[in-house]
Order: structure tokens, then C-alpha cells, then sequence
């Protein structure tokens, strides 16, 4: 016969812990991920960043952008800076602008949070976002916006991966039929 014995309980005044180390992540989360993606744009963004890029003329286009390296899909090309104004203030300038023939018209009208600002890039400031010209069909950027400092800013990113000495070109995105009656170049 096999006498019982009495059964002690394990002390469990122990932690895990303190047989095995602890082992942590160091994936981020997406949502750590995104903040870092904003906080790098808006660097970019402050320091006026135009890394990568050249201009050159286009036989019967004019100017153009090139990129003169490579960039990733995603990466950040330039900003599409100038005055941020009122729509009061750009039914202004386009009626004075319209004035001129020789002065072109570089507004940019966008949407963010269900409201329309407009930036003015007509101005010759050096910046060569103002620059990049439009391709329905093979545009390699897109146009994204990122509040900075409580003000919605305009960036173009790389669509795809882009090779040093492409030209660099995105979607305007304007299809009425009084811009495409003046401008054909804008359906395609």
C-alpha cells in the first residue's frame, strides 16, 4: 500500500520575472509609425527641404522639374509653397492676373477638413515645387496635406519609385471645361 503524502503548495509569492528576463518588442505600432512619418514631414517641410531636384527647359513646355536622384516610393519630393490666402483673396489675383498675359497663374486650390484654401505659388520665389508640371496619364507624385503648425500645407510625394533624370510631374486635378477650353494640355 502507497501512504499519501500531504501536497504543498508552490510559494507564490514569486514572479515569473524572476526566473526569466523579460523580453520586449521593439516593433512600433502604426499609430507610433504614422506620428513619425508626420513629424519627419513637417522637418522637412520647416527646413524648406528641395533636396533631388533640378530644373531645366522643355522644348514647347517651358520649365520643368527633374528629379537628379533617385527617390522611393512614398518619399518626399517638395513642398508647394507660396501665400497661403483667402478664397476672396485668389478670385482677386486670378482677376488681376488675367490682366497680364504675361504673367501665369500658379494658384492651387485644395481641400482639407470639408473647407478650400488656396496657395498662390505665382510669385518667382526659386521654389521649385511651383515648377513641376501636370500629367493626367503619367504622373509619378501626389499631392498630400499635412497640418504644420495649425496650417494645412501642400507636399508632393513620390507616387512610385522615380530614377534620377526623370521628369517629375503630377495631377492637377482641375477638369472643368472653362480650364480644359483654355488649357487642352490638362486631359493628358
Amino acid at each position: 500500500m502507497v501512504k499519501a503524502t500531504k501536497r504543498t503548495k508552490p510559494p507564490t509569492d514569486h514572479k515569473v520575472t524572476e526566473y526569466f528576463t523579460v523580453r520586449k518588442s521593439i516593433r512600433k505600432t502604426k499609430i507610433q509609425v504614422l506620428k513619425e512619418q508626420q513629424r519627419s514631414l513637417e522637418a522637412l517641410i520647416r527646413s524648406e527641404t528641395e533636396e533631388g531636384l533640378e530644373f531645366s527647359y522643355i522644348d514647347g513646355k517651358g520649365r520643368g522639374v527633374f528629379a537628379s536622384k533617385n527617390f522611393e516610393k512614398g518619399d518626399f519630393v517638395v513642398e508647394y509653397s507660396g501665400d497661403f490666402i483667402s478664397l476672396i483673396e485668389a478670385n482677386e489675383r486670378e482677376e488681376q492676373y488675367a490682366q497680364d498675359e504675361t504673367t501665369g497663374c500658379f494658384m492651387y486650390y485644395f481641400k482639407y477638413k470639408d473647407q478650400t484654401f488656396c496657395i498662390d505659388a505665382t510669385q518667382e520665389t526659386g521654389k521649385l515645387g511651383r515648377l513641376i508640371n501636370h500629367s493626367r496619364t503619367s504622373s509619378n507624385l501626389y499631392t498630400k496635406t499635412v497640418l504644420v503648425d495649425g496650417l494645412p500645407r501642400l507636399v508632393l510625394l513620390a507616387k512610385d519609385s522615380i530614377k534620377r533624370g526623370q521628369e517629375l510631374l503630377y495631377d492637377y486635378g482641375d477638369r472643368s471645361r472653362e480650364s480644359i477650353k483654355h488649357h487642352p494640355w490638362l486631359k493628358y
